[in-house]
């Protein structure tokens, strides 16, 4: 049996913002992990006994495909 497809865009901002001396700056980043926020749904039931074969239960509960993500950053390089 084959499951539903998986289609996933993360995507980043970033900005450098340097300082005077020596090469010092400070990068501000936004990074989006599934920007678009599809969801993604577990595979479909494969047990021949069960009345749920070939039927896709549930989406994901998080684990390796999570709903959209958005994290801020803030980094100092020297």
């Amino acid at each position: 049996m084959i499951g539903p497809g998986l289609n996933n865009l993360d995507f980043s901002l970033l900005k450098d913002v340097p300082f005077r001396h020596e090469g010092r700056r400070l990068q501000l980043r936004f990074e989006f992990f599934n920007l678009f926020n599809i969801p993604h749904f577990d595979i479909p039931g494969g047990a021949f006994s069960g009345s749920g074969f070939g039927v896709v239960q549930s989406a994901s509960k998080y684990g390796s495909k999570p709903p959209r993500q958005i994290q801020l950053g803030l980094k100092y390089i020297f």
